[in-house]
């Protein structure tokens, strides 16, 4: 189901107008292979009393679209939902919550909760891992501090490993995950989660990644000569960290890997922006509902 043939605001409010347009996308996504009563499992139904909402005919279980999925028990309307959803994925460098508190109308707390939500359904699905050439590097997010230069600890620093498929010099899709420290044990996740085993992967000359080459037969290392052997790798890491600040500010390391999760399901699809909007919309009505406190809010 595609929702427009053109990813442009025009088009988006042309085809999203009223609530009642989208609990109707909402409903046709939700039950797009057949209605099955969670209740008592049968498929016979009746229009339910809420906005296309589908009645149980057997048990008389009404089942609102938002029901089991992240547009549960929504504060606001749905119609700012499917708008803040459009800005978030297709604004040039994404929507922080104090623009959308502003945009929309909302409290600040509300907005922030919803992204929170939303970057969950951003998390890779992990079907997809890096393959051919990839190329891996660690980086830190912080100001630095005198005395601590390279891998030194400091708890006011962020560790974050990342990949990228390297394609005649250009970028390919890319993962990246925080780590505690720089270790094979911290370093390995990602690279379990992300990359084949059979990719050919190049990494710089630190220690950490020599005892991957066990089930990574065709890992190399390098050093990296102040990033020139990596050059496509540190404009990457360039671009993310503009990012992180330019939108958001400020990022506490509880919430990091979400941002992370945001920024690549974003470049991820760049080549196929006029379905990013369908993706994210789809992946919210599959994705179980959350409850304000488990996403843990902070206050401001």
């Amino acid at each position: 189901m595609k929702i427009l043939k053109e990813l442009d605001r025009q088009s988006f409010t042309e085809r999203f107008t009223t609530n009642q347009d989208c609990y109707e996308f909402l409903a046709d996504l939700k039950w797009s292979e057949c209605y099955r009563c969670k209740r008592c499992d049968s498929t016979a139904h009746i229009k339910g009393k809420q906005p296309c909402s589908r009645r149980c005919s057997k048990c008389g279980y009404d089942e609102s679209t938002t029901a089991g999925t992240l547009f549960h028990k929504l504060k606001f309307d749905i119609l700012k939902a499917f708008g803040m959803l459009y800005e978030i994925t297709t604004s040039k460098k994404g929507a922080n919550s104090i623009w959308l508190a502003e945009r929309f109308g909302l409290n600040q707390k509300t907005t922030w909760a919803f992204r929170q939500k939303v970057q969950l359904a951003m998390k890779s699905s992990e079907q997809y891992p890096l393959e051919d050439e990839v190329h891996v590097y660690e980086f830190e997010i912080g100001t630095p501090q005198k005395g601590e230069q390279g891998r030194s600890k400091s708890d006011k620093k962020m560790r974050v490993v990342i990949a990228f498929e390297h394609r005649d010099g250009k970028s390919g899709r890319g993962y990246a995950k925080v780590i505690e420290d720089y270790s094979a044990k911290s370093l390995k996740p990602l690279f379990d989660t992300h990359i084949k085993n059979d990719a050919s992967i190049l990494a710089d000359g630190w220690r950490g990644y020599s005892p991957l080459k066990e089930e990574y037969p065709d890992l190399k290392q390098t050093l990296s000569n102040k990033g020139k052997n990596f050059k496509m790798l540190h404009i990457q890491i360039r671009n993310f960290k503009n990012w992180l600040r330019g939108v958001h500010s400020y990022c506490n390391k509880e919430y990091l890997q979400k941002y992370i999760d945001e920024y690549f399901f974003r470049f991820n699809r760049r080549n196929h922006r006029v379905s990013i909007l369908d993706k994210i919309i789809q992946r919210c009505a599959m994705h179980q509902p959350v409850t304000i406190s488990r996403l843990k809010l902070i206050e401001n």
